[in-house]
């Protein structure tokens, strides 16, 4: 009967390193996709990451050259560049200007349009009413 015992507890052990062996491998198979998907989603965000930096330095690198270029320096350059931007402020703050120049043109005269509207409502006779001329002295 002791025989019997270890020969079942044998098999049962070999049938659960068995079954855990499989789950196991399994768990291995899909680890190693997800690793593999990982590092090729890491790769790619790596290159992109890489070409985006490449395109800045070159962006850069040209605005040293420009900059380098200009014949105020760098002094110069960003002299001429505040004035640029301070043209375009201008030319906007005009526009806006404009346009409310306009809202307000049109918003007078309609105020101005209902206003005679309403005195004219106003001074309208209603029918059967007795005017100053007809009251008897």
């Amino acid at each position: 009967m002791e025989k019997n015992f270890w020969d079942n507890l044998s098999d049962s052990a070999k049938t659960a390193f068995e079954k855990a062996g499989i789950e196991l491998n399994e768990l291995k198979d899909s680890a190693s996709e997800k690793w593999a998907e990982w590092s090729a989603k890491a790769e790619q965000l790596a290159a992109e990451g890489n070409e985006e930096a490449k395109e800045k330095l070159a962006e850069l690198k040209a605005m040293r050259e420009k900059i380098s270029a200009h014949e105020g320096g760098a002094l110069g350059f960003l002299s001429d560049k505040a004035n640029e931007l301070l043209g375009e402020a201008k030319e906007e703050l005009a526009e806006a200007k404009e346009k409310g120049q306009d809202f307000w043109d049109k918003a007078k005269d309609f105020v101005a349009d209902k206003v005679h509207d309403v005195k004219d409502a106003f001074n309208k006779e209603e029918p059967g009413a007795t005017t100053d001329e007809s009251k008897p002295a």
